[in-house]
């Protein structure tokens, strides 16, 4: 659906020149009329696309409590109850074991799902690897593999750039955590994320009672396979970092000095693979769906691609790959409305530890607490017109305009994704190098529909035209 508008130029000097475009609105599951319950946990399509279960007052509402099985459960869209939650209240509310449960089976205990002083001990061991100084130092990294994939990109014939956006992610990954020397095929390695996360990111009702052994079904025989087999690749490059005199320098080997100097070898070692784990399941896959996402938006807002190309070129004039994300403030606009429009971290859920009290109803002990920036992104109350794309959303005047806790993105507080920095910088250069030697178009009768898993990827990918310029 598409509407109308009067958009404005990101640049001053054409600012008065008024043209007129019609703002997409791309294709989401439409909201229930009523909310489902325990259909949820034994309706397939809904266990394999949560997004088709969420009811209309979702979207409207700035609370909901429900209860499911035995379980109560406060649905928050309230700003200010988001920001007790996730900053000033944030030790009341921890993960919940389940949610614990999931991702150990997925990365092991990692940062990403480390806890209390095992949490914040990582945090602090990581810090210096996602400095600004230590992003700007990967720019060149970056910019040698988009170089790459602009070169493998057909222009005879469709592509799918969330295929392509994948394979160039895995490519900027395998280059920061191990120096391009994982040896693992792009094939085998996407197939093995792939497996993983559809294998052990779909919630299932024997996981809600912790019955593990009766996962049977194919999908996660096959996630278990393939977290084996990326386990084994990532534990042997680690035992070889740790015997070597002179590994190195890359994210891994200083990641394994680091926890080496704190912990005994088996520990440093074990921490060190479920952070390898983390990040390149992780660091790669949300990247890449930002990056699919993104392309897919501006293929059908041409206004939009011509005025991100444009920023593009002249920011890559003087050739210094560092210096870019800085030079790209509409495309950083289009990057933040992408992931306004699909967020990275689709689902954050909370335990609380202690009663509390949000939106004025009580919180009790072991109550859930569940923020869906998928709704909170596209909510009635804190958007206008919240369906569709507009990268003005994020211009000056509607930054100044909004909630810090109405977007959500990488999560906030403490917790908030260590690499946000990394990503967005990865991100903009990506696009830009993308944006500078194609144009994008649609693929007639292709729209990009949205599965939220672990992450929220398109489900039948994004299939583009490119025309090498």
């Amino acid at each position: 659906m598409e509407r109308e508008v009067q958009p404005k130029m990101p640049h001053a000097a054409a600012a008065e020149i008024a043209l007129p475009s019609l703002r997409f609105r791309p294709p989401a599951p439409e909201p229930l009329e009523r909310d489902p319950g325990l259909r949820m946990l034994f309706d397939r399509r809904m266990a394999r696309n949560p997004l088709t279960a969420l009811p209309r007052e979702a979207f409207e509402r700035p609370y909901r409590r429900m209860r499911v099985l035995h379980l109560t459960y406060h649905g928050l869209n309230d700003p200010d109850a988001i920001k007790r939650v996730l900053l000033d209240n944030a030790a009341n509310y921890g993960r919940p074991w389940l949610v614990r449960r999931m991702m150990r089976r997925m990365i092991g205990e990692g940062l990403l799902n480390a806890e209390g002083e095992a949490w914040r001990g990582q945090r602090r061991l990581m810090a210096s690897a996602f400095a600004p100084a230590a992003v700007a130092a990967a720019a060149p990294l970056v910019a040698g593999v988009a170089d790459r994939s602009c070169a493998r990109i057909r222009t005879d014939a469709a592509v799918d750039m969330a295929a392509e956006a994948t394979r160039t992610t895995l490519d900027v990954i395998d280059g920061a955590l191990f120096s391009g020397a994982s040896g693992m095929a792009f094939d085998d390695a996407a197939g093995d994320v792939r497996d993983l996360l559809a294998g052990e990111g779909e919630l299932r009702l024997g996981q809600v009672f912790g019955l593990e052994a009766l996962d049977w079904a194919p999908a996660q025989r096959r996630g278990r396979a393939a977290r084996r087999r990326l386990r084994t690749r990532m534990a042997a490059m680690i035992r070889t970092r740790a015997a070597a005199d002179s590994p190195p320098d890359d994210f891994i080997t200083r990641l394994l000095q680091a926890f080496s100097a704190e912990h005994g070898r088996e520990d440093a070692q074990r921490l060190t693979l479920d952070n390898a784990m983390t990040f390149f399941v992780a660091g790669h896959e949300t990247t890449a769906n930002g990056l699919a996402w993104a392309l897919y938006l501006l293929s059908r807002d041409p206004q939009a691609q011509a005025w991100a190309r444009e920023e593009a070129v002249a920011a890559w004039r003087d050739g210094d790959p560092a210096a870019v994300p800085e030079r790209l403030p509409y495309l950083k606009m289009v990057w933040d409305e992408t992931l306004r429009l699909y967020p990275p971290v689709h689902r954050i859920d909370r335990e609380a530890l202690d009663d509390d009290v949000l939106c004025g109803e009580p919180v009790r002990k072991g109550d859930m607490v569940t923020i869906w920036p998928w709704v909170l992104h596209r909510h009635r109350t804190l958007w206008d017109r919240p369906d569709e794309f507009n990268p003005e959303n994020f211009d000056p005047e509607g930054r100044a305009g909004m909630h810090r806790y109405q977007y959500l993105p990488f999560g906030a507080g403490p917790r908030i994704c260590i690499g946000m920095a990394f990503a967005q910088a990865e991100a903009l250069i990506l696009l830009s190098r993308w944006l500078t030697a194609f144009a994008f178009e649609p693929v007639a009768g292709h729209d990009a529909w949205p599965r939220a898993d672990i992450a929220l990827r398109p489900a039948t990918g994004v299939q583009l035209m490119a025309r090498r310029l």
